[in-house]
């Protein structure tokens, strides 16, 4: 049987290992014609072997880039939930920062809560993101301050673009 190469999943696996956003590109050029719907179906089925989607894979390696490059897909879901503990991406994030680079994971959450990620959501153990935060009062800020927003509707998703849209606004 011949090699046929790495499947789009698996190459959206590894672009958000190691961070390489031109592999995200690639699966996106080879889904041409497809609606935006089934682009992000796809995209919001990709999961690792443990069950990490494409964000939680992106927040465990530092993976700026490729997050960003994800945000970029209309449709695409925010704030799945592992299989194991039921974290979102945030909760991998703060993680992240916690425990490997708090400046790197800094920006990740404050590009992940302009996107639409929802720090208000718990895990199995109770949790939310800003719970998880230790040392760090930059994070924890950022986690409450669109805690609120969230919470009084302040978000002006007509301006702003909605989680159903694009969620980034690097173009």
């Amino acid at each position: 049987m011949a090699d046929e190469g790495a499947s789009p999943r698996e190459i959206v696996v590894e672009a958000c290992r190691r961070d390489q956003p031109h592999l995200i590109e690639q699966v996106l050029d080879g889904m041409e014609g497809r609606s935006n719907e089934e682009v992000a179906e796809f995209f919001n089925g990709v999961t690792d072997s443990m069950g990490n989607h494409a964000l939680h894979i992106c927040a465990t390696y530092g993976s700026y880039d490729t997050m960003d490059s994800l945000f970029d897909i209309q449709y695409f879901e925010c704030d799945p939930l592992t299989r194991l503990d039921k974290d979102t991406p945030l909760h991998t994030a703060v993680r992240y920062a916690n425990e490997k680079d708090s400046e790197l994971g800094l920006e990740m959450i404050k590009m992940m809560c302009d996107a639409g990620c929802d720090p208000r959501v718990r895990n199995k153990h109770g949790q939310k993101p800003a719970d998880l935060v230790y040392n760090n009062q930059e994070i924890k800020s950022t986690l409450q301050q669109t805690e609120y927003v969230l919470a009084e509707g302040l978000r002006d998703d007509a301006n702003n673009g909605s989680v159903h849209d694009s969620a980034s606004d690097s173009e």
